[in-house]
């Protein structure tokens, strides 16, 4: 009986996993409805991945950012997530919102000041999420050079076009930094997950070397 038993048991595994193979996985992953505890960029940036990539208008958000009222206690929605898919802003905010939050850093901060600082996040200054989180007073602000891995980065291309992502580490020729790695959301990913991009002056990309702003949460 124990035989036919492990028989059955390897029969439902493997169906299971052919059925796996059919399914968007990444979109699965991503739509977990716990919010991670962890007070590491890195961590917390990890816990989602795919989910696709959208962006038509909406809060790039892929859960919603909350707020505990302290007149009533209750949480409240400060900026919904969007119907499908994230976008960069609205992913690097959803990681350092987190972040921030289950470091204690945005507690006695009020509504006002919140959506201010999420307002900053999307607007089109040059330093976008750089400029809100100096401006909240839950971080500060540092160069190519002195960047860290789960830093959030703000990045602008030769044709105009700008990113907001994790950053993870450098690319190197020799002692030159020539490109970087990070994680955010984007189409040649599926939506969220790594990539990687190199610097005009490299030969190899198109990211502006002047044009990169990046902000380190206190911890």
């Amino acid at each position: 009986m124990k035989l036919i038993k492990n028989i059955e048991n390897l029969i439902q595994e493997e169906s299971l996993a052919e059925k796996a193979k059919m399914l968007d996985l990444k979109a699965l992953v991503f739509y977990q409805s716990e919010v991670p505890t962890s007070t590491d960029v890195i961590e917390v940036a990890n816990y989602w991945k795919g989910g696709g990539y959208v962006w038509a208008g909406g809060t790039g958000l892929g859960i919603p950012l909350m707020w505990v009222n302290p007149e009533t206690g209750k949480e409240e929605v400060l900026k919904d997530k969007q119907a499908n898919g994230t976008y960069c802003s609205g992913y690097a905010l959803q990681v350092g919102y987190i972040v921030a939050k289950n470091r204690g850093l945005i507690a006695g901060k009020t509504k006002a000041q919140l959506l201010k600082f999420m307002k900053e996040w999307y607007q089109s200054n040059p330093k976008t999420c750089v400029t809100a989180i100096v401006n909240l007073g839950i971080g500060k602000e540092y160069t190519l050079e002195e960047a860290q891995p789960g830093d959030l980065c703000q990045l602008w291309r030769t044709k105009g076009s700008g990113h907001n992502v994790i950053f993870l580490s450098y690319i190197k020729n020799g002692d030159k930094i020539i490109g970087i790695n990070y994680r955010s959301t984007q189409k040649s990913t599926g939506g969220i997950g790594n990539n990687k991009e190199y610097f005009s002056d490299s030969g190899k990309g198109s990211v502006l070397r002047n044009k990169i702003f990046f902000a380190r949460l206190n911890s």
